[in-house]
């Protein structure tokens, strides 16, 4: 495939990173952040806020009790999922279906970007070395290159479309023929938002993993997460999670073969209550 310049000079500009995203990053790499830190951030951003907290009282997450603060929505779902939730509703409002040539595809990709998140906290809690918070936003963010492709060359991605539709071909034998790959463009988006580096690599390798990668543990979980979030069928993003976790993986990451049948089965199982938090996330009808 093409390298990365080829991608850049293809790309003519990238979306500029949002100061209320580049403030949760920020705090994503501060040990001591709180939840006095994510409600600054958040102060003069009213919507993300209500948005933020009608996830919190969400069947997905099934509370007693109503959320009405940021600072409650901390104490009962935690510092790492509150900061999850409120990355995916700033890039699902800067990167809405609803502004693509290809709206269905669109909202099928961030179905898949949330069904990975969901199935990278799953692994999280049965894999060695590998915190929740870094977990949940590498899986969210691990496919923004298709957001490059989709936004600014809709045209490519239309020609690939048609490739996957039309002639069955897989998702690296489109890129292949196009010459174009997300992992490139995702790394070339890592780089111009100067994200962290375990998440540009995350970004860049998670179908190719290798234990040389510096976050391998990191990238290697959202591979996997990638894995059982496709069994799942949302368009494009749609193949066969495979019975058994392959061996190599598993075994650097510490999971075995009943920890991975129980995290497809909690896929599974939570099926619908996905369904339910992707339309509070992306909105009615998306």
């Amino acid at each position: 495939m093409g390298g990365l310049p080829s991608v850049n000079g293809r790309i003519e500009r990238l979306p500029t990173l949002p100061a209320v995203l580049a403030n949760l990053f920020r705090a994503l790499d501060d040990d001591h952040s709180s939840a006095q830190d994510i409600e600054k951030i958040l102060e003069h951003d009213q919507s993300t806020t209500s948005k933020l907290l009608s996830v919190a009282n969400s069947a997905y997450y099934g509370l007693r009790h109503e959320v009405t603060s940021i600072a409650r929505a901390v104490v009962v779902l935690g510092l790492e999922e509150v900061r999850s939730i409120c990355m995916g509703l700033v890039l699902s409002s800067m990167l809405h279906p609803h502004g693509f040539a290809d709206q269905e595809s669109a909202a099928q990709l961030w179905r898949h970007a949330l069904a990975v998140q969901q199935a990278a906290r799953a692994l999280a809690g049965r894999c060695q070395g590998v915190s929740k918070d870094v977990a949940l936003t590498a899986g969210l963010l691990h496919d923004l290159g298709w957001v490059v492709l989709m936004a600014y060359r809709p045209e490519t991605w239309a020609r690939l479309r048609a490739s996957l539709a039309e002639e069955g071909l897989s998702l690296d034998q489109a890129e292949e023929r196009l010459g174009f790959s997300h992992q490139e463009a995702g790394l070339a988006l890592a780089r111009h938002w100067d994200l962290p580096p375990v998440l540009a690599e995350s970004l860049g390798w998670h179908h190719r993993p290798t234990a040389t990668l510096p976050h391998f543990q990191v990238t290697g979980l959202v591979h996997l997460a990638d894995l059982l979030a496709g069994g799942l069928g949302q368009g494009p993003w749609h193949w066969a999670c495979p019975v058994d976790c392959p061996p190599w993986l598993g075994g650097a990451l510490g999971l075995n073969a009943a920890q991975w049948r129980a995290c497809q089965d909690e896929m599974q199982g939570r099926a619908g209550e996905m369904e339910a938090l992707w339309t509070t996330l992306l909105g009615e009808g998306a």
